[in-house]
């Protein structure tokens, strides 16, 4: 498993899960994973979050 945030320890796999399930925004993923809520404010993963949303919709 691949972690995108690496603050909080979110893996690709449940960012494309939650993706899958129907969030659109940065916003949605940060709110149902807590990706991005870590000590960088999502600075290290917002751009590969943003990116899994746009090829997993």
């Amino acid at each position: 498993m691949s972690k995108v945030c690496l603050c909080r320890g979110v893996t690709e796999e449940k960012i494309i899960k939650v993706v899958k399930a129907g969030a659109t925004t940065f916003q949605d993923v940060k709110e149902e994973t807590g990706a991005g809520t870590g000590g960088c404010n999502g600075d290290r993963c917002r751009y590969k979050i943003e990116s899994l949303i746009k090829d997993n919709k």
